[in-house]
């Protein structure tokens, strides 16, 4: 019985050991993890420049590299007053070192590093704010990741801009978009604004897009002021981008170029034709010069000092067609 109960003892012993052992290695285990998780730390390198034309102004450019998205790089201006423990005084002077926060509501970039005569750079650590990512996932947008935190702050994403694009009718947004909304500074101001205009139904893309062309009343009012009224959104920003203005209009109405459509008026445009070009071909005999003979004119590097030499050659009382055939040829330089 007693050599039983030693035998029993021992086995208790071992399996305590055994127990003690798991435990140990899982706690361990654990810690290491937390410890190892509480070291890695968001962070990257930051350079900054004042804007010479705005003193309340700083251009911010941050970049980061991880292992899963490579390298990252955002630009953004920020206004001075949000560089929380820098002076304008402090950014200007000659090189001094600098410590300063940038508080957004996704979290809060700290910055160190040093500013030498308006320029700066250094490194930044960026801790998430635990409120915002609980706000987050109560508007359905779970598990963020760090770097999904890192873009809303950057872009400055607010939980107001979410809630007032879903009041104004945007409640399905997907994360990326509501990062472009926010950097694009798409807000309700804006939607009603073209609204107004008459464009009920904008796509978050096509709010986008109308921004980036700078399209607002401002702009659709002007354009109608050239005779363009109930543009399509495309055709705005067709006009936009070929910089097609009310004085180029009437520069092209001055040669007899009249009643032109949108796709007329940015071939002109595009074909870089002036006044100045169509009315030096009428000043060497050629007066009847429709919108097509305009281009190819352009297009075949046929202008006023071109027919000049031609007629240097004596070759004079030329045709249109004759003086094509002359360039194309390459019998006059």
């Amino acid at each position: 019985m007693q050599k039983f109960q030693i035998t029993f003892n021992r086995l208790l012993l071992i399996v305590l050991a055994i127990l003690f052992s798991s435990t140990f290695v899982t706690i361990l285990k654990s810690t290491l993890v937390n410890a190892q998780n509480s070291q890695t730390k968001m962070t990257g390198e930051w350079t900054a420049e004042l804007n010479p034309n705005k003193t309340d102004e700083v251009q911010m450019t941050f970049q980061r590299r991880n292992d899963s998205y490579g390298f990252n790089m955002s630009s953004n201006s920020v206004s001075l007053k949000e560089l929380q423990g820098l002076t304008r005084e402090t950014a200007v002077s000659a090189k001094t070192s600098v410590n300063f926060n940038i508080v957004r509501e996704a979290g809060t970039f700290n910055c160190e590093g040093f500013f030498n005569q308006g320029r700066g750079a250094g490194f930044w650590t960026f801790t998430p704010n635990q409120s915002f990512i609980s706000a987050m996932n109560n508007r359905g947008y779970n598990n963020l990741t760090d770097e999904d935190l890192i873009r809303a702050a950057m872009r400055n994403l607010t939980q107001k801009l979410i809630d007032e694009l879903k009041t104004a009718g945007y409640s399905d947004l997907k994360f990326e978009e509501l990062l472009r909304a926010a950097s694009h500074e798409i807000n309700p101001a804006f939607i009603n604004e073209m609204r107004s205009l008459g464009f009920n139904k904008l796509s978050m893309d096509d709010l986008i897009r109308a921004k980036n062309h700078d399209i607002n009343k401002k702009y659709v009012d002007e354009v109608k002021s050239m005779g363009f009224a109930n543009q399509t959104l495309d055709d705005l920003i067709r006009f936009s981008n070929h910089e097609i203005t009310k004085e180029f209009i009437k520069s092209m109405e001055s040669v007899g170029f009249t009643n032109l459509s949108i796709d007329e008026l940015i071939r002109l445009k595009n074909r870089e034709i002036t006044a100045d070009f169509v009315n030096g071909i009428k000043a060497e005999g050629f007066n009847d010069i429709s919108l097509d003979t305009a281009i190819r004119l352009k297009n075949r590097e046929i202008d006023r000092e071109y027919i000049k030499r031609v007629k240097a050659k004596g070759l004079t009382n030329l045709t249109l067609d004759q003086l094509f055939r002359i360039r194309s040829q390459d019998i006059v330089k």
